[in-house]
């Protein structure tokens, strides 16, 4: 919505290369931690409810998701390749393909609002069991109470 407003702003070029940059450190980071955590699957606590196993599986699904989808969007926009930092880690289809396009500008957005929305209701349920006194920081940390 606030590049449909700036879009003739100087600006706004340099903020989609930060866009991507970070986009594909956010897949690289949350890739190493499904790894670590499928690796230390039998230390982890069992989860405190079936809600709390969904929420944390929409979550994850939506971190692998949307930054996927982006370089989907990337490789088929026909706009080249993808620089992260600077550097080039993917080639770019010289020539656009509508489907991959199409699938980016449809949905890597709207997943993106709706991680931020996940996101933000999983801190909401932090707090809450924190004020109910249900510590879930204390034992997501490993110390015990």
């Amino acid at each position: 919505m606030l590049i449909h407003y700036t879009e003739e702003a100087e600006w706004v070029g340099s903020l989609f290369g930060l866009h991507k940059s970070f986009g594909f450190l956010t897949l690289t980071v949350i890739t190493l931690r499904i790894v670590w955590a499928v690796a230390n699957r039998a230390k982890r606590p069992q989860s405190d409810s079936k809600a709390a196993a969904a929420g944390h599986g929409i979550l994850y699904l939506l971190m692998l998701a949307v930054p996927v989808i982006g370089m989907i969007r990337q490789y088929g926009s026909g706009r080249g390749p993808l620089k992260v930092f600077g550097v080039e880690v993917m080639q770019g289809s010289p020539e656009k393909i509508e489907w991959m396009a199409n699938l980016g500008n449809t949905f890597h957005g709207n997943l993106g609002w709706l991680l931020f929305a996940a996101v933000a209701g999983h801190v909401a349920m932090v707090v809450t069991h924190r004020v109910q006194g249900r510590d879930v920081l204390c034992r997501m940390t490993g110390r015990v109470r």
